[in-house]
């Protein structure tokens, strides 16, 4: 017990001294926090410092974040600046692209991926299009082995991990210089210097701030309750859209109170769901052991995944550049087919652009949507090539 309280009080106080630490050293401030975070989970989780019975508690609190954090990161995002035009543009630039380096690695890897080759195919192609849902749901659909099934799930959260490590250390500043900033983001980089005067958590314990917090606490709690009990419901017919449901709903009923003015004017809002997904990072990257992993026979079903996740990267950019859309946009949107619009706050806090979530969720839910038709078509296809 003394364990688990230890781990829930390191969650919930290291993002605050991680962001004092990047205030007061700018060596860090240009890492970002939660880089940071992400490499402290790393070394908690192996180190063996996690007690071994905490899994269930890891997994509560990185399945609450979310739909906490979204609704408050929404309340002050400019829904006027979306493009229905540029997100269906990139969205099918981004599904093309995975499709693309899933159909390379196939052929690249097919002798060593053995008779589930087209199998593996189908099921990375649904993920990276949609999610964990999808591979769960391809499992069944196509077949696989108890085994193939926790070999991908496994690799894939290195993989995802080192996917991004390398956009928040390079990815996003090289796509922007390769496609520009884009309609979506701030006229000029954050001046790294005076972040420690413009830290947003400076005067959360002021009486005005509470306020806000209190109200906007209460507010997403609402919103979080009932788009609960509509998945809930809508489970009911369908297993597999619960996440599609409670996503759709949360984003939904965000950005129909966004438009209520007072609502519109917190403006702790967004920092208070940052703070949150600040607390995410550090959680799912603690659950991220590599040194309980069986890397044996497994090479070939990592090289494949590394080729999709990498190479639709790479493809999505490219794409981009030829159906002339911001770097911005081209990053989240390979961002959430790759992972999910679960970490699309993650990658929008580090650009510092939250307008841009909007965009990362809607392409994720087509993502979510698709994942699964898109998944099958490619094993029935690679079956017969």
């Amino acid at each position: 017990m003394l364990g688990k309280i230890a781990l829930v009080l390191f969650y919930l106080l290291s993002p605050a001294a991680v962001l004092w630490a990047c205030n007061r050293w700018k060596i860090l401030g240009k890492i970002g926090p939660v880089l940071i975070l992400y490499f402290l989970g790393i070394i908690i989780a192996n180190l063996n410092l996690i007690p071994a019975d905490c899994a269930g508690l890891q997994n509560t609190i990185s399945s609450i974040a979310i739909p906490l954090a979204l609704p408050m990161m929404l309340y002050s995002c400019d829904f006027k600046k979306f493009s229905v035009k540029t997100s269906l543009k990139i969205t099918i630039v981004g599904i093309v692209a995975v499709t693309i380096a899933s159909f390379v690695g196939f052929f690249a890897l097919r002798g060593g991926l053995g008779e589930e080759g087209a199998i593996i195919g189908g099921a990375i192609m649904g993920k990276c299009t949609g999610g964990t849902p999808n591979l769960a749901a391809l499992k069944v659909m196509l077949d696989m082995k108890n085994e193939t099934f926790i070999l991908i799930n496994s690799f894939d959260m290195i993989i995802c991990f080192l996917y991004l490590v390398m956009l928040m250390s390079v990815g996003i500043k090289q796509a922007r210089k390769f496609l520009g900033r884009g309609i979506y983001a701030t006229d000029k980089e954050v001046n790294l210097a005076e972040y420690a005067e413009k830290n947003p958590y400076k005067d959360f314990h002021k009486k005005e701030s509470v306020k806000q917090l209190v109200k906007v606490t209460l507010l997403t709690l609402v919103i979080v309750a009932a788009a609960f009990g509509v998945a809930t419901y809508a489970k009911r017919y369908d297993e597999n859209i619960f996440t599609v449901v409670m996503i759709l709903t949360l984003t939904t009923l965000a950005l129909i109170f966004s438009l209520w003015k007072e609502v519109k004017s917190w403006d702790k809002s967004y920092d208070a769901g940052m703070y949150i997904i600040y607390i995410f990072s550090v959680v799912v990257a603690s659950m991220a052991n590599f040194r309980t992993m069986n890397y044996e026979g497994a090479l070939y079903i990592i090289l494949f995944q590394v080729i999709v996740v990498f190479g639709s990267f790479l493809l999505t950019l490219l794409g981009a550049k030829l159906f002339k859309v911001d770097g911005d946009t081209a990053v989240i949107t390979s961002n959430t087919l790759i992972n999910s619009p679960i970490f699309v706050p993650m990658i929008a806090a580090s650009m510092k652009n939250k307008d841009i979530i909007v965009v990362g969720v809607t392409i994720g839910l087509v993502g979510y949507a698709v994942g699964n038709y898109l998944g099958f078509l490619t094993y029935s296809l690679m079956n017969i090539l």
